[in-house]
Parts: C-alpha cells; sequence; structure tokens
C-alpha cells in the first residue's frame, strides 16, 4: 500500500508538471516571432481559464498511471515523457495533423530555420548511389571551408554516430546545433589511406533560401525559393534586382516542394509583385469572420512576365504566395496540384521550451479557394519527366521558359 500511495504522489507531481507546461505556456504568450504557415502574432492566446481547467474525470489518469507504477512490468518513461504522450494522446482526438507537440531540441531547430539561421558549420550534403553521405561543397567563409573539406569527401560519422543509412535530415540534424560547440567528423577522401578526424566549431550560419540564375541565351531568370524564413524577402529582393541590372526581363519562381514557413515571409515575397494593399490571403476564423492580408511597400516586379512552378509538395506559405500571384491575374501557374495546407497554426512556446502548434484558422485564397479542401490547379499541367530529371533536364522548367519566351504568361 505504501509502495502505491508513493506512487499516486509522483503521478500528482507528474499531473502538476503537465498543467504548468500548459498554463505556463499560455501565461507568457510565447508565441514564437515568426508565423509559421500563417500564425499571427496580433491573435491573443486563449484565456488560461480555457485550457487549465481539467476535465471532470480526469482522476482516471492518477488511477492508470498508479497502476502502471505499481504493476506494469518493465520500464516505463522518463516523466517529461509522460507528460508529452499525454498531451499527445488529446492532440490525436483532434484529428487535426498540424496541431501538434514540438518538443524542446526541435522547437529550438524549428526556431533557428524560421529565423533563417543556425548553428552549424556550413556544409552542402548529398547521398550518393550507395546510400553513403558525401559533400557536395562547404559554403565559403565556414568552419567546413577552413577546415578544408572537399567535394566527394564520405562523412562516415559525426561525433561517433555512424551516418550510413541516414536520411539528409536526419544529418543535418547531427550537423547542426548550438553556435560555439564542436562537432568532429570522421571523413574518407579518395587517395587518402585511412580516414581521419576532422574537428570543426559551429556558427552562426545563414540559411539560403533562394537561389537563382539567368537562362542560358535568353532574358529569363530562374528563382527557386526552398521554404519562407525571415530572410527570404530581403534575400529574394537583393536577387531580383542583381539579375535585372544583368538583364533580366523575364522570371521563373520555382516554388515546387516548398514546404511553407513563415507566414510574414510569404506575405512580404507577394508585396515584390503586387501592389501595395493588394489582397495576399484571408484567414477564416473558428466563428466565420474573415481577416484579410494585403501587400505593403512598392512591388520591384508589378509587371514582369512571370510564371510560378508548383507540385504536390508546394504548402502552406508558399500556397498562398503563389495562389495570390494566380489570382490577381500577376502569374500563370506550371506543374502539378499544390499539397493544400490551408491550415493556420499559432506555435505556443510551453514552460519547458517545447512548443504547441495550435490551428485557428483556414486560409483562402483571394478569389475564395479554401486551400485545405482544393490545393491549387495549375493552368498547365506537366508532370515531371523522371528519365530527363535525372539526365538534368527539368522539363516542367522548360516548359516555362518557352512560355515566357513566346508572351504566353
Amino acid at each position: 500500500m505504501r509502495e502505491f500511495l508513493k506512487g499516486c504522489i509522483l503521478v500528482g507531481a507528474l499531473l502538476t508538471m503537465m498543467m504548468l507546461c500548459f498554463i505556463g505556456g499560455f501565461m507568457l504568450n510565447g508565441v514564437s516571432s515568426g508565423r509559421f504557415g500563417g500564425a499571427s502574432s496580433a491573435d491573443a492566446p486563449p484565456e488560461v481559464s480555457d485550457v487549465a481547467t481539467p476535465p471532470a474525470n480526469f482522476g482516471i489518469f492518477y488511477e492508470a498511471l498508479g497502476m502502471l507504477r505499481e504493476e506494469f512490468y518493465g520500464d516505463l518513461p522518463q516523466e517529461e515523457q509522460v507528460s508529452y504522450a499525454a498531451i499527445r494522446g488529446v492532440l490525436r482526438r483532434l484529428g487535426d495533423p498540424n496541431t501538434i507537440l514540438v518538443e524542446p531540441e526541435d522547437h529550438s531547430r524549428e526556431q533557428a530555420q524560421f529565423e533563417g539561421e543556425f548553428g552549424g558549420i556550413g556544409l552542402e550534403i548529398s547521398l550518393n548511389e550507395f546510400g553513403q553521405v558525401i559533400v557536395v561543397a562547404p559554403v565559403p567563409e565556414t568552419p567546413a571551408a577552413r577546415a578544408n573539406l572537399q567535394a566527394d569527401d564520405i562523412l562516415i560519422e559525426a561525433d561517433g554516430e555512424a551516418l550510413f543509412g541516414k536520411s539528409l535530415d536526419e544529418v543535418n540534424n547531427l550537423l547542426k546545433g548550438e553556435v560555439g560547440s564542436t562537432l568532429t567528423l570522421l571523413v574518407f577522401r579518395e587517395g587518402e589511406r585511412e580516414p581521419f578526424d576532422v574537428s570543426l566549431v559551429r556558427e552562426t550560419i545563414p540559411d539560403i533560401t533562394v537561389r537563382a540564375n539567368l537562362i542560358p541565351n535568353s532574358d529569363v531568370v530562374y528563382i527557386a525559393v526552398s521554404f519562407f524564413s525571415a530572410r527570404t524577402p530581403e534575400e529574394l529582393r537583393a536577387t531580383i534586382t542583381q539579375l535585372q541590372a544583368e538583364g533580366a526581363q523575364k522570371f521563373v519562381l520555382d516554388l515546387r516542394n516548398n514546404p511553407g514557413g513563415v507566414l510574414d515571409a510569404a506575405i512580404e515575397s507577394a508585396s515584390l509583385f503586387l501592389p501595395k494593399g493588394t489582397v495576399v490571403a484571408s484567414q477564416r476564423m473558428r466563428d466565420g469572420s474573415e481577416e484579410a492580408l494585403t501587400s505593403a511597400g512598392k512591388p520591384l516586379l508589378p509587371d514582369a512576365p512571370l510564371v510560378v512552378l508548383i507540385n504536390g509538395g508546394s504548402a502552406s506559405a508558399s500556397e498562398i504566395l503563389a495562389g495570390a500571384l494566380h489570382d490577381h491575374g500577376r502569374a500563370q501557374l506550371v506543374g502539378e496540384t499544390s499539397f493544400g495546407k490551408g491550415t493556420v497554426q499559432i506555435p505556443y512556446t510551453l514552460s519547458d521550451g517545447s512548443s504547441l502548434h495550435v490551428t485557428i484558422a483556414h486560409w483562402l485564397t483571394p478569389s475564395g479557394i479554401d486551400l485545405t479542401q482544393n490545393g491549387l490547379t495549375p493552368d498547365r499541367v506537366i508532370l515531371p519527366d523522371a528519365a530527363a530529371l535525372e539526365a538534368g533536364d527539368d522539363n516542367v522548367l522548360d516548359t516555362a521558359v518557352e512560355m515566357l519566351q513566346a508572351g504566353d504568361s
């Protein structure tokens, strides 16, 4: 009986900690400075009483967890994981895949991505046909460049952890970390007899989201945006200004496989193409009310010919930008139907450094399309040619360039 009472006391402490995670986060109004997929810093957080009052039968949680602690044949999760599991159990009942809990370490990485920089070593990597992690190129003036890491170097381990078989996202997460921390890589280089260690100190690395080039023998510029971070609008502005000076007159904006990001960045990016005060999107709240978000500032490209590329990986903020440009007749869409993520999340930072992303509204394009129900349908549906892509030829991009050169945009 004594052991059971001890278990109940521990359960009570766990419950208190779990509730404080909710209450502390909302009381501190820990809304992230970037708006993920459409979160608005102007939206007030819910009243604490709305989230802090447990349901009438919550005592059964004490009862069940006490029994587990008393009787379960095996190890129970660590205390914080019990709280996270309880929260996730509630979230699963909502039936909304976008209302999620993000644990502290992942939340920290997420914030760095939104802000457009992170602690890292400045290394572009890829996987070869054998599943090995290889260096594509070090970013100039970063720890990787100063350590003389070279293209085609094979990364075997990061801080003693084998990299073979991991995804690129998993490897990149291992390479990133706190600024000032040390990372040791085990590297194999052709021509060397044995793998060797390289130790690097992580620095603040800008996360470049915009890449562009002038299509050879044309006045068409190709601009790819991989993600909308706080830095993206300025990257776009600088890129467009530079390429205009080099003679660019027509533009392809590639939003394929862009999962979204910071809403404000998408709105500001739209302002480079649309007149001031133009509706970029509307958000429909749970009570049916709608709020319009509009462009601001003088556009750099108010009327230059423009084609936007989308596919099933274009989601959230990228769909908002593409939908606004399309609905206002500013651009044609080419490629495949977009993902269709039209829900708005606000990320609330909880007291332990985790975050709760809460769906608070739906997006509508300027013409009233609910992105969640429909996604965006291209004006010209072009499926990628896998064989051509493998040979380095992008048939979807080729179609967009042909449209621009023919004046069909």
